[in-house]
């Protein structure tokens, strides 16, 4: 069965960019489809610097959706929106301003891979969180709430979150 690779790497065009995340998809892109889904052979999907939410969710949910081994790989800016407090991946349009409707809520990961078999989906995150997202990530979540960057109990999930500059 083959496995399906999801790459998404997005951040805020301009000068507020705290990272440059598209710049590592041509080195993943050169790893061979089988070695990052490990299945003999696989659908990658690319998203660099995407523009909508809605595109991106379009996207996982197609990924999410397929048969076999999932991986996706995120990079890129976290952020705050300012109305809820909820963690969302700063798109290429994001502005602090516009977190809520130009950015993808981080809670769409878990609820688009939640029904997926326990095992067959990994997260590989390589992240940078702006200050108030940082200071909610290390704060306790709320009784009731999950972890803010909870991606569902059958996914693994590695990498990373760095701080601000």
């Amino acid at each position: 069965m083959p496995g399906t690779v999801l790459l998404l790497a997005a951040s805020p065009l301009g000068r507020g960019r705290l990272v440059d995340a598209a710049s590592v998809l041509p080195v993943l892109a050169a790893v061979p489809p089988s070695v990052l889904s490990g299945a003999d052979t696989a659908n990658v999907v690319e998203l660099a610097d995407p523009l909508e939410p809605q595109a991106v969710l379009t996207r996982l949910r197609a990924a999410a959706a397929a048969p076999g081994p999932l991986t996706v790989y995120v990079a890129g800016e976290l952020r705050l929106d300012r109305r809820q407090r909820l963690p969302h991946l700063a798109l290429a349009r994001t502005t602090p301003s516009t977190v809520r409707y130009t950015a993808l809520p981080w809670h769409w990961f878990r609820d688009e891979l939640r029904l997926r078999p326990a095992g067959a989906t990994t997260l590989f995150l390589d992240l940078r969180a702006d200050a108030d997202t940082w200071q909610a990530l290390c704060a306790p979540p709320a009784p009731g709430r999950p972890f803010p960057l909870d991606c569902g109990r059958d996914a693994a999930v590695y990498g990373r979150i760095a701080p601000p500059p």
